[in-house]
Formats: structure tokens, C-alpha cells, sequence
């Protein structure tokens, strides 16, 4: 199996355990959000670090230290990620935070052509706009006003951040290892929020739906995307990626009842045939996964 391959099947995985963020949320609705990001962002913390552990020893702190000052601020724009996403979701419509995040795949490939060279191919370009186009049609009416102003405006920032923190990894000499730098943005995560969280109560009633979210929905999900980051593109990364954003309103539809619209289901499936069509381009002009920096 190709370098490719693997990452691909590596990013459907982790867009498919980050997919299921929202519906998670929704079920945690006893646990105030600030509470949440840092009982996830402490699962997800203990459990990379027994896997980081496990895999290099005694080497591990040295593991930390070897990925400089560009590894620490790669991962602070990373944990930013992890409390934007639940401040969002927790004000806004999940379709409306699947929208407004479904724009990091253009950034990211924006922002790596502009900072990186990476030169996208011409159908990867095309894919992008059209799935784009079809996260629109799908949340075209989801976008709220008032109220949910601020949930909205929390979700743009994620993947502002996210390309940050891509940016800065490939960028950086030291070339930090991008597990410990998950495993250093879940701590910095949790630590950020503990002013906003205190006095932090045991979630005794959520605590298995906050496992879940640790363990599987970031824990998981992280670790593959993490090992996918330098087995594809920056283009191909969000073009996989995307389907996280067409995964996320059907498990609240399937689980909770909130039925997408009919323009929701036709625009997934543009998004869909476009992450097909380019991977299946891709595939066949066998181009390097992974570009300068």
C-alpha cells in the first residue's frame, strides 16, 4: 500500500471518529462547556501520553524537547481547536459550526501553496470548490443570527487555527512529532480552561459520554489524523477532511431525530462524489503525498 493509500484510509478514520463531536456534545448537555473541554482535553491528555509512553519510554520527554518552541505553538493553536469546537457547537446548530468549519480545506490548501510551494494539481482545485459549493447548498439555510452570532464566529476559528497549527508543524525545522505535539495541545487545552471551569466537579452522569469523546471521538481521531499529516497533501487533508462535516449533522439526525433538509442530503452528495472524483484523480497521477517543508 502506497504512502497515499494509508493516508487516506488514515484521514477517513479520523474524520469519521471527529464526526461524531457534535452528537457527543449534544448528549453532555449536563456538563457545562468549559467543564467539558477540560474533562476531554485531561482524557485525551492521559491517553496519548500512556500510548507516547508506551511507544518511546524514558525517551519521551526528550521527545517533547526536540520539537522546540515551533512544536509548543503548533500545539496551542491545536488545543485552541479542541475548546473552540465545544464553545461552538454549544451555541450554534451543529450544521451551522459543520459550515463555517467546512472552509479550513481551502485555507489549508490556500495557506500551503502561498507558505509551503505545495502546488495543488488543477482537479484538486476544481474538487475543492465544488465540494465547498456543496457544503453550502447543504447549510445554506443553517447559518443563525443573534444569539448564535457568537457560536458562529467560535467555528470559523477553528480551522483559522488548525491551518496554524499544520502550518507551523511543516514548517518547522525541528520537525516535532506530531503525536506528542496532540498530546501537548490536549494538556494546554485543558489547562486554559481550568479558570473558566473552577471549581471542576466529577461528571459523574456524562462521564461515560466524556470517555467517549476522549478516547474515540478526539483521542482516536487525532492519533490517525496525526499519522496521516505527512502521508498526503495539505489539499488532500481537507479534501478527506471534509467528510467529517457531511458525517457530523447525520449522526444527529440518525441518533436525535434532527432531520437534515432536502438541499442538506443534495449538497452531501455533491461533497461526497467530489472527495471520490479527486481521490480517484489523485490515485491515478501517482503525484508525491507529501510536498516541500
Amino acid at each position: 500500500m502506497t504512502p497515499r493509500a494509508q493516508g487516506v484510509l488514515l484521514m477517513l478514520g479520523a474524520s469519521a471518529c471527529f464526526s461524531s463531536g457534535g452528537l457527543l456534545v449534544r448528549l453532555a448537555g449536563s456538563t457545562p462547556p468549559a467543564a467539558m473541554v477540560f474533562w476531554r482535553s485531561a482524557i485525551v491528555f492521559l491517553f496519548l501520553l500512556a500510548l507516547l509512553s508506551a511507544w518511546h519510554g524514558r525517551r519521551l520527554p526528550a521527545r517533547v524537547r526536540e520539537g522546540g518552541a515551533a512544536g509548543l505553538v503548533s500545539a496551542a493553536f491545536l488545543g485552541a481547536t479542541f475548546a473552540l469546537f465545544i464553545f461552538a457547537v454549544t451555541r450554534t446548530p451543529v450544521a451551522n459550526a459543520s459550515a463555517l468549519m467546512s472552509t479550513g480545506p481551502l485555507m489549508l490548501t490556500v495557506s500551503a501553496w502561498a507558505l509551503l510551494g505545495e502546488r495543488a494539481p488543477p482537479a484538486t482545485w476544481a474538487a475543492i470548490v465544488v465540494a465547498l459549493c456543496g457544503v453550502g447548498v447543504m447549510f445554506a439555510d443553517g447559518f443563525g443570527s443573534g444569539g448564535e452570532a457568537l457560536g458562529n464566529l467560535l467555528a470559523l476559528c477553528i480551522p483559522v487555527s488548525f491551518t496554524a497549527s499544520y502550518l507551523i508543524l511543516r514548517r518547522a525545522r525541528s520537525k516535532p512529532d506530531p503525536a506528542v505535539t496532540g498530546m501537548m495541545a490536549s494538556l494546554f487545552a485543558a489547562l486554559a480552561v481550568v479558570p473558566f471551569a473552577w471549581p471542576v466537579e466529577w461528571p459523574a452522569r456524562d462521564l461515560p459520554i466524556l470517555l467517549a469523546m476522549g478516547l474515540v471521538q478526539t483521542g482516536t481521531g487525532l492519533l490517525l489524523l496525526m499519522l496521516a499529516v505527512h502521508r498526503l497533501r495539505a489539499a488532500e487533508l481537507g479534501m478527506v477532511g471534509l467528510l467529517e462535516m457531511v458525517l457530523a449533522p447525520v449522526w444527529v439526525w440518525a441518533l436525535l431525530g434532527e432531520r437534515p433538509t432536502d438541499a442538506a442530503l443534495a449538497g452531501g452528495v455533491v461533497v461526497v462524489s467530489a472527495v471520490f472524483v479527486n481521490q480517484l484523480a489523485l490515485v491515478l497521477r501517482r503525484e508525491p503525498a507529501t510536498g516541500p517543508g
